[in-house]
């Protein structure tokens, strides 16, 4: 039987926030290179219905985080760059959360 973690109110803000920006930035960066939905889910190798969900942050919290990677690869970022990725995302976050990332003046 599975334990239920709890989780401060602060922390579950941010995670869905990091969920929302996540969301818009694979959106942002698919339409920025004209691509559509479906193109992008054949490029990455996901559903279409799968990609639909990420995009409008409607997947289940247990959501395969390999789906995720691909997505993010077939958008152009190598496996050293998905850092870069999630550090766009991580500053959508913050902005909208009105903090700052670790070691950013």
């Amino acid at each position: 039987m599975k334990r239920e973690r709890t989780i401060s109110p602060e922390l579950r803000r941010r995670i869905e926030e990091r969920r929302r920006c996540n969301a818009l930035a694979v959106a942002r960066l698919r339409t920025e290179k004209g691509w559509t939905q479906a193109e992008l889910a054949e490029r990455a190798g996901v559903s279409l219905r799968w990609l639909k969900a990420l995009e409008s942050n409607q997947l289940p919290h247990d959501y395969r985080m390999q789906h995720e990677i691909r997505v993010v690869m077939a958008l152009g970022f190598g496996l050293y760059e998905l850092k870069d990725f999630y550090g766009l995302v991580d500053d959508m976050v913050n902005k909208n959360l009105g903090q700052r990332r670790k070691g950013k003046p």
